[in-house]
């Protein structure tokens, strides 16, 4: 057995090619190592699979968002004058009822589904094989997208709504209970049990971080999959949030840096933005479109990464409370070691232990 720093050495330089590179319990540095690690070791099948089935979707929702800003911006600019001038203004802008509007929600959501699939897709694939050498095809992903599309489209729409109606009854109970319990135990009553509904939203939000990764791997229903995730959080909710946290505040961090740079590169289009520029050429509102869809695909490069460190969690959780990669290197003992064929050795080689 390893132990201490070449314990972590080993983790850190596992190749991710079996369930059981998966399948261990890891402690809060170790999933995020695991995620850039993955990263690191599959960039270039996950960016081909990606580049393959997301990118063409983005580019077209990425176009389709920067048709829409500058169709907004333009209506926002002809508010303006009509404001300036003393015109009667429309009771409805145009955007709102653009067919571009629609059709943009759509691709988005469109994209946002297929991202989820592609993404949790390629790590179920890969933590399910058992030869090393079998790499994840653009197919495979492909197949498994197709199957599971409607499927990943109901989940999308059943969380939505369970999301509204959610949100409808906390504020019910929030009229009940400000009303109740002031007039019987005083103000202060109400008020913490106001914090705990939402205490409550959050402690499901985070639960149901996990849903996509549950219900692709284990694929259960709805509802099964809901309690799944309560089952897997409970008694690490604390270690879950934390690592969504982290992560979405390291991204987000170096994702606003990146587009710091790329708004001064936008700094021509203030006349667009501000509405002030009343004839603008083809050139502009095509740079604009270009703008606004490099912006899209940037925020698109780094979800990625949050979905990768879910699934680590899930995976975390997973052997802490079924012991499914214990189980699997118990029943592969006695089984006759695969062949390897001679390799030259890599600069991060370290040999084996």
């Amino acid at each position: 057995m390893l132990t201490g720093t070449n314990s972590t050495l080993f983790i850190r330089h596992l190749a991710f090619t079996k369930p059981t590179d998966f399948l261990r319990e890891r402690d809060f540095s170790q999933k995020i190592e695991a995620t850039f690690d993955f990263i690191r070791v599959h960039a270039t099948p996950l960016g081909r699979v990606l580049a393959t089935l997301v990118l063409p979707l983005a580019l077209v929702t990425g176009i389709g968002v920067g048709l829409l800003q500058g169709q907004m911006l333009s209506t926002f600019g002809d508010m303006t004058r009509q404001a300036r001038l003393g015109l009667p203004r429309d009771i409805l802008p145009p955007i709102f009822t653009s067919p571009s509007l629609w059709i943009t929600m759509l691709g988005g959501l469109l994209l946002f589904v297929v991202l989820h699939l592609v993404v949790y897709g390629y790590v179920v694939l890969r933590a399910s094989k058992t030869d090393s050498d079998a790499p994840v095809t653009p197919a495979e992903v492909w197949a498994l997208v197709k199957s599971r599309f409607l499927g990943m489209v109901g989940s999308f729409i059943g969380l939505g709504v369970l999301f509204i109606v959610g949100m409808m009854a906390v504020g019910l109970l929030i009229g009940l209970f400000s009303v109740a319990l002031a007039a019987v135990a005083g103000a202060w009553v109400g008020i913490v049990a106001v914090l705990a509904i939402y205490l409550f939203m959050i402690y499901a939000m985070v639960a149901l971080s996990l849903y996509f990764v549950v219900w692709l791997r284990e694929e259960r229903g709805f509802f099964g999959s809901i309690r799944r995730c309560f089952q897997l959080v409970w008694g690490k909710w604390w270690s879950t949030f934390g690592l969504i946290m982290v992560m979405f505040l390291m991204l987000w961090l170096i994702m606003v840096l990146v587009l710091v740079v790329l708004s001064t590169a936008g700094l021509p289009f203030t006349d667009l933005m501000s509405g002030r520029s009343t004839d603008l050429s083809p050139l502009v509102r095509v740079l604009f479109i270009v703008y606004s869809a490099i912006q899209t695909l940037i925020s698109l490069v780094f979800y990625p990464l949050i979905m990768i460190a879910i699934s680590f969690q899930y995976f975390n959780l997973v052997e802490r409370r079924d012991g499914e990669g214990t189980r699997l290197l118990v029943d592969s003992i006695g089984q006759t070691a695969p062949t390897a064929a001679p390799q030259a050795l890599r600069p991060d080689d370290e040999g084996e232990y």
